[in-house]
């Protein structure tokens, strides 16, 4: 049987060490190669992004460049007649080539994805910064998205809010849930791990790799709660400060004496200014087994955003307990009090962190839900059949 041939557009190459965006779209690929499909990954920069471009063709997908190529457009013109599937990632890239790709494939299948719903982001954000520009720039993309969703032969949406909005929405349009997904971390990993990762995984066909299970270090041997998050992604900046002035004052009061470590790419000066003898600000960390083999619980105190939130699902899959806004834990699917704490208003989530981080019992219980429920619900074991069947159509 032929192998499809699947053009992947995105807005850069995958960079899974750096933000949980690109380690979606990577386990995309990751997925879509193990089951044997022809992949082309695109960019408008159309330039290699070095040791991350090299990843992607260990997994045997070639990242067209100039000179080439002269533009993305172009190579939509010339590798659109050749494509079975067109992958179409975030609103903004996927309207540049949605209708070139539909005028010279007009048989195969636009999938479009678009990450989170963007427009709905930046309304909340609107909302909670009162930015009138970004409320207008807002009801814009929201045109765009739409448009995109209504045109598309399928579009995926990562969280069931979002499903259900769109179903709303665009009652006519095709629409699937697949939450974002993730493999079982493993150890060495950091970004040659997860190369090794997939030369290993590109020589299975058909299947995404089997559970693997990994000893952790219990509640005793465990200290300090952990921030994840990449900060060119303007939700973390702000959960970061709100958490800062209004959660961390009160858990001080409280008595809590230990650590808050904040981790994640390009950290901007302002939070990089608040280190202290109690916060450590490390920017990136390549290999995260360490730092969360480490922490006792992980904090996801975000007052807006969109889709689902990768620094929840990572801590997940170590088998580290959540406190998360509402924001942040929307369209989960997640139990609060079992498989995660939720708490909105500074008081409440500095209760639930204190309680959670001194009770032996429930912070083994909560581990252990948190695993399963990443292992049932956001591994890519769990994803890849679906993954598959919104390609296939």
């Amino acid at each position: 049987m032929l192998r499809k041939r699947v053009l992947v557009v995105d807005h850069a190459i995958p960079t899974p060490d750096q933000d949980s965006g690109s380690a979606s779209t990577f386990a995309y690929l990751r997925i879509l190669a193990g089951f044997g499909y022809s992949l082309t990954f695109a960019t408008p920069g159309m330039t290699s992004a070095g040791a991350y471009t090299q990843a992607l063709n260990d997994l045997g997908i070639p990242t067209p460049t100039r000179p080439e190529w002269p533009s993305l457009q172009d190579l939509v013109e010339g590798i659109g007649p050749r494509s079975d599937v067109f992958l179409l990632y975030r609103g903004a890239i996927a309207a540049k080539v949605f209708d070139i790709a539909r005028r010279v494939a007009p048989r195969a299948r636009i999938v479009f994805h678009p990450v989170d719903l963007h427009f709905l982001r930046m309304e909340r954000q609107s909302v909670v910064t009162g930015d009138s520009a970004l409320a207008e720039a807002a009801q814009a993309m929201r045109t765009v998205e739409l448009d995109l969703v209504s045109r598309a032969d399928a579009t995926i949406v990562v969280s069931s809010y979002e499903f259900a909005l769109l179903r709303r929405l665009v009652p006519h349009a095709r629409i699937h849930r697949i939450p974002i997904l993730r493999e079982v971390p493993l150890q060495p990993a950091g970004l040659f791990g997860w190369r090794r990762l997939c030369r290993q995984f590109s020589n299975r066909r058909g299947a995404a790799a089997p559970r693997i299970a990994v000893a952790r270090p219990g509640f005793a041997r465990r200290r300090n709660i952990v921030f994840i998050g990449g900060f060119s992604h303007a939700p973390n900046v702000d959960a970061v400060h709100w958490f800062l002035d209004e959660v961390w004052p009160r858990l001080r009061q409280r008595g809590f004496s230990d650590r808050l470590i904040i981790a994640g790419s390009k950290v901007p000066p302002s939070i990089a200014g608040l280190a202290s003898d109690t916060i450590e600000v490390r920017g990136q960390v390549a290999n995260l087994a360490p730092l969360f083999d480490r922490c006792r619980l992980s904090v996801a105190p975000l007052r807006f955003g969109g889709g689902i939130k990768g620094k929840i699902v990572t801590s997940l899959s170590y088998g580290v307990p959540v406190v998360a806004t509402s924001i942040g834990v929307e369209g989960m699917e997640l139990r609060n009090g079992e498989d995660i704490m939720v708490a909105d208003h500074p008081e409440g989530m500095a209760e639930q962190i204190i309680r959670l981080y001194g009770d032996a019992r429930l912070w083994r219980r909560m581990s252990a839900n948190a695993f399963e429920a990443f292992h049932n619900n956001f591994s890519e074991a769990a994803g890849a059949g679906r993954v598959r069947a919104v390609v296939e159509g």
